[in-house]
């Protein structure tokens, strides 16, 4: 009789042994290289108390609009993808804009274009080309 249960118990765990053996460990660290699209060292500086993220982005209705019609028109322009991923954070009509950009000429555009935005006090401009 324990022979026959300690049967059943293995039939019944091995399809569970085999999806385990075929899956990576939760202990196993992805392969990162240093040249992959990754940007931990870059978000680094986001631990800074001083520094604005877009957690810090402000809830009224006015910099809810500046920071919407500033993504809208990222998103409509001919940025590259880096350009359309910029932090873009509003907070009593003072714009903070963070993050890289292909170009120079790419960082100048959106210079130009969020000036021409009404409703902005100021802005910060902290892009940085790659």
């Amino acid at each position: 009789m324990q022979k026959h249960m300690i049967l059943a118990t293995c039939l019944i765990l091995t399809p569970y042994l085999a999806i385990a053996e075929t899956e990576p460990a939760a202990t196993e660290k992805p392969l990162v290289h240093d040249g992959d699209a990754s940007n931990t060292g870059i978000n680094k500086r986001d631990r800074d108390d001083k520094t604005l993220t877009p957690m810090d982005q402000m809830n009224n209705p006015s910099d809810l609009k500046i920071t919407q019609e500033i993504r809208q028109a990222l998103m409509k322009g001919e940025f590259s993808m880096a350009a359309k991923n910029i932090k873009v954070i509003t907070r009593n009509g003072t714009v903070t804009l963070r993050g890289p950009v292909e170009t120079a000429a790419e960082l100048k555009q959106i210079s130009v274009l969020v000036k021409a935005m009404p409703g902005i006090k100021s802005i910060d401009n902290q892009l940085q080309v790659k």
